[in-house]
């Protein structure tokens, strides 16, 4: 699959007015529709990225099919050029191949039932057999076995279909984690050519201010295997917004001394373009494809950023379906029509109310009056930095594994079948904690799973369903649930370590750092329990419930954040248990002629008003979790930044000032938006951005 983080026109452009974006942030009816039509779009993308895997069949499709209106799927780490030079990750292979093999195999068994199910059905004048039982043609016994015939086939589909999404899962895999292009080779290291694809930003810090000015960069890192930093906001009159008003003049900020940071000519094929929200920061200063690393060097006083403006990464689907059309800039000579840029603004509200030139466009590259603009001073911004030092974070292997409670190995395999990196510990807990109890549960899941594939084809019983049922949909889902907290568990205690051991690193050197406020952070696993689409957390629920329960209870977490998701688990799936206790009671009464009936009400329950009722329950639960979560972030950068602010206003005076016996300075207290940024993320619900 592929997707592109397209930048929408308001995004890049920003208010066309600076009237309009103080309307704007004054008129509440305008505030409310824009908070309504935020909210919508962020439930659509957290519910498509439920199914990452329609990459793999977006990208399987001829061009003139696919509603995205771009090349096929590429990603940073492949050839773009179609040359041939590229160095190529051949690490996921394995899983890729396995894909290949499931999806070929899914396709013509597909094509073999669907033969079975006409074959079966008959000609079309033959009577039904509910016409032909209440004539007495056939017995009621004749009548469960031909109907068994006849709607085995649908139960062979569901087989067909979890064999194409197992190989679906495994090549999305590969896809997600093959080490792109800047994890190969660091941008700097790259030809001319090879350079001129990225923005290259130098930013320095105004000397007396290294640990309290901000560079401006709002992001929030990146996901399986992507190993970047997605911008999601520019603070108006900071450091990166003021490189980008040089850059759109065309005046772009002087490289660094060092000669290997800028190879001769690049500044040449390099266009004076901005960085804009939905870019990517795939390198900060010598570290890349590392978004722990790379966030604490931007707490240094100096920092380069390699950015590129387009990404394409499986973890960013609703990125792209819910992309907004490009911007319509006029192709005049002279003038690009264009809104104020955040400078203009700026000065604008510097003015008041006061008189003051209107531009009613962009100057072109070069014009003598945008030369003569007399920039403002950066503004230092909030008093603390935000910044998570952990690796990246698994969130679709995670997503993966909850849906394996429900549909086992057919989600497990491509997990476990990705090769972690060498350096990425959060990557080796998967194996570390599944492989092991995977390697006992698994033989004996896909062997009764192909049993019962047979016994349906041949219609001749093997096993009970009331066996096959409890076994591979209660017993193994339940251990799986327990080593999934136990890996949520080892997660949690391992982003702890690193998160201490990278700051104690940092602090040993000479050089002043930003101050960092950081919250807990997310538990992953259990956010993906509770936040899971209703359907499916239905269906875990009515399988698993008692297991998700005992697990939790038995599992406890250190952080305030992750005790807060294990409350919502327990609410979300405590009633669960009543599905659960049904569907066992409708097992047992079961016969195996009664098998292609029980699978088709199951299916038609889910679209019953009862289990509607129960998904607006599990919506509700989820959005209370989201914003309750989003209130205890909130919370955590506020205490830990006023601690912080604290601390320096207690630090010792300087002996100059105690030797005369000057008074301290008076010290108001800082308002929030003073202490740490909370600026809400665009393409993610109920989260925070980061920023330094």
């Amino acid at each position: 699959g592929r997707c592109h983080i397209a930048p929408s026109a308001r995004a890049l452009a920003g208010p066309s007015s600076p009237d309009e974006m103080m309307a704007t942030s004054a008129d509440p009816a305008v505030a409310r529709r824009t908070g309504w039509r935020r909210r919508l779009k962020q439930f659509v993308g957290s519910n498509i990225r439920q199914v990452p895997c329609l990459h793999t069949v977006v990208d399987a499709l001829p061009g003139a099919l696919r509603f995205w209106r771009r090349r096929q799927y590429q990603t940073i780490g492949q050839d773009e050029e179609d040359d041939g030079t590229e160095v190529e990750d051949r690490r996921q292979k394995v899983n890729y191949m396995v894909g290949q093999v499931l999806v070929k195999v899914a396709m013509f068994s597909i094509v073999g039932i669907t033969v079975l199910f006409v074959v079966r059905m008959g000609p079309a004048n033959t009577p039904t057999l509910e016409e032909m039982l209440v004539r007495g043609a056939i017995t009621p016994q004749q009548f469960k076995e031909k109907e068994f015939r006849r709607d085995s086939p649908l139960v062979l589909y569901v087989g067909a279909l979890e064999m194409l999404i197992c190989g679906l899962c495994a090549q999305t895999a590969a896809s997600m984690y093959t080490r792109r292009r800047h994890a190969l080779r660091h941008p700097k290291d790259c030809s001319e050519r090879e350079q001129a694809r990225y923005i290259q930003v130098y930013l320095r810090k105004d000397p007396g201010k290294l640990d309290k000015q901000h560079y401006g960069l709002g992001y929030r890192p990146s996901s399986d295997g992507l190993e970047c930093l997605l911008v999601e906001d520019i603070r108006p009159g900071s450091l990166l917004d003021l490189w980008n008003q040089r850059a759109a003049r065309g005046a772009s900020q002087p490289p660094p001394a060092d000669a290997d940071a800028a190879a001769p000519g690049a500044e040449a094929l390099r266009p004076p373009v901005r960085v804009h929200p939905g870019a990517a920061v795939v390198a900060v200063n010598d570290v890349t494809a590392d978004v722990g690393l790379m966030q604490l060097e931007l707490t240094k006083a100096e920092v380069t950023l390699w950015v590129r403006s387009e990404v394409y990464h499986p973890s960013q689907l609703e990125s792209e379906v819910l992309a907004e059309p490009d911007p319509v800039v006029s192709t005049g000579p002279a003038v690009d029509v264009a809104p104020a840029s955040e400078l203009h603004m700026q000065q604008q509200l510097e003015q008041g109310n006061d008189p003051g030139p209107v531009f009613l466009g962009r100057p072109a590259l070069g014009g003598e009056e945008v030369e003569a603009i007399v920039e403002p001073t950066a503004i230092p911004g909030p008093c603390c930095a935000c910044a998570s030092f952990e690796d990246e974070e698994p969130q679709i292997l995670m997503r993966w594994l909850v849906c394996s409670v429900l549909f086992g190995w057919v989600t497990w395999l491509p997990v476990v079948f990705v090769q972690p990196h060498e350096a990425r510990p959060r990557q080796h807990l998967f194996r570390q904690y599944l492989l092991k109890p995977g390697l006992l549960i698994m033989p004996l899941w896909l062997l009764f799973w192909l049993l019962d594939c047979i016994e349906v084809l041949v219609a001749s019983k093997v096993f009970s369903p009331f066996l096959y049922l409890t076994l591979v949909h209660m017993i193994f889902p339940g251990v799986m649930v327990w080593y999934l907290l136990k890996l949520q568990a080892a997660d949690e205690k391992l982003v702890l370590e690193q998160r201490k051991s990278r700051q104690a690193e940092a602090e040993k050197t000479l050089e002043p750092l930003q101050p960092v406020a950081t919250e807990d952070a997310p538990p992953t696993l259990l956010k993906e329990f509770i936040t899971l689409n209703p359907v499916a957390l239905v269906w875990v629920g009515s399988v698993a419930s008692i297991a998700v329960l005992t697990a939790s209870m038995l599992t406890p977490m250190k952080t305030e954040r992750a005790r807060l998701a294990q409350g919502f688990l327990h609410m979300v799936y405590g009633p669960l248990i009543i599905f659960q206790i049904m569907f066992a009671q409708v097992v047992y009464s079961s016969t195996f002629l009664d098998v292609p009936r029980l699978y088709l009400t199951f299916f038609g329950l889910l679209l019953s008003i009862p289990c509607f009722m129960v998904w607006c329950c599990c919506l509700m639960c989820a959005t209370r979790y989201g914003r309750q979560d989003m209130a205890l972030v909130q919370k955590q950068r506020l205490e830990r930044s006023r601690a912080i602010f604290d601390r320096t206003r207690a630090a010792p005076r300087p002996e100059a000032l105690e030797e005369a016996q000057e008074p301290p300075p008076l010290v108001i207290e800082p308002a929030a938006a003073e202490l740490v940024d909370l600026t809400e993320a665009w393409q993610r619900e109920w989260e925070y951005i980061f920023t330094v």
